[in-house]
C-alpha cells in the first residue's frame, strides 16, 4: 500500500504545479496567522491556474463557521483540517455545515496525545493527524516525536486515517516509511531551504518514500 503524502504551507502556483507533477496526494494552505499563512484569494486562484491539481487541504485553527464560509467561497477546498482546541461537537457542525471531510490535529508529546479524547471526535472526523506537541504554535514545529508510538496511535484513532506529521525531512523519511509503514504523512519545512518550498527536496521526497514502500513490501513479503 503506497503512503500518501500531503505537502503543506503551499504559497505559489510552482510548488503546486510540481505537487501536480510528481503525484502528491494532498496540497495544503494555512489560512491561520503563520509565515506561510495565504489568503483565501491567493488560494483559489492557485487553486484555479493548476489543472488536476491535488486534493487541496484547508489548514485553520480555532475557525468561526463564518470564517470557514468566507474562506470556502473563494477557495474551493476538498478537506477542512482543524488544528486548534475545536471540539468534537464543533467538528460534527463543520462537517455538516459544509459536507466535506474533517481532519483533526492532536499534539503529541513524550508519553502520546495530550489530554484529547479521541473516542467522542471519531464519529465526526476521517483523519487525525498526529503533530509534535508545542506550546508556543499549533504546528509546523520541524521536531518530530518518537515515532515507536505510531502503533499506539493508529489503535487509539480507531477507523480513522492516521496521518503523521512533525520533523519529517528528505533525510528521514526512509527510516520512517520503512519500518514504521505510516499510511499518511504531512510534511512543510522538512522540504524548505530558508523558509521556502524547495523543488528538488520535494522530489528526492517522494522518491524516497517510493523507493522505502517497495523496501517495506519486499521485506514483509520475505517475512510470511
Amino acid at each position: 500500500m503506497n503512503t500518501k503524502v500531503k505537502i503543506c504551507g503551499l504559497r505559489n502556483k510552482e510548488t503546486l504545479a510540481l505537487l501536480t507533477e510528481l503525484q502528491v496526494d494532498y496540497a495544503g494552505f494555512v489560512f491561520t496567522p503563520s509565515k506561510r499563512q495565504v489568503t483565501a484569494e491567493q488560494a483559489g486562484a492557485m487553486m484555479a491556474s493548476v489543472p488536476n491539481r491535488p486534493a487541496a487541504v484547508g489548514v485553520f485553527v480555532n475557525p468561526t463557521l463564518s470564517e470557514l464560509e468566507q474562506t470556502l467561497a473563494q477557495a474551493p477546498l476538498d478537506v477542512i483540517q482543524l488544528h486548534g482546541q475545536e471540539s468534537a461537537e464543533y467538528c460534527e457542525e463543520v462537517k455538516k455545515r459544509f459536507a466535506l471531510p474533517v481532519w483533526k490535529a492532536v499534539p503529541v508529546g513524550e508519553e502520546g496525545p495530550l489530554a484529547v479524547d479521541l473516542t467522542a471526535f471519531r464519529p465526526h472526523i476521517e483523519a487525525f493527524l498526529f503533530d509534535t506537541h508545542d506550546t508556543s504554535v499549533a504546528g509546523g514545529t520541524g521536531r518530530r516525536f518518537s515515532w515507536a508510538q505510531i502503533p499506539l496511535l493508529a489503535d487509539l484513532a480507531g477507523e480513522a486515517t492516521v496521518v503523521i506529521a512533525g520533523g519529517i525531512t528528505v533525510d528521514n523519511v526512509g527510516e520512517l516509511v520503512s519500518q514504521y509503514a505510516p499510511t499518511f504523512i504531512d510534511l512543510s519545512s522538512g522540504v524548505e531551504t530558508d523558509g521556502a518550498k524547495d523543488p528538488e527536496k520535494i522530489k528526492k521526497l517522494m522518491q524516497r518514500v517510493r523507493k522505502h514502500e517497495q523496501s517495506h513490501t519486499i521485506t514483509n513479503n520475505a517475512a510470511e
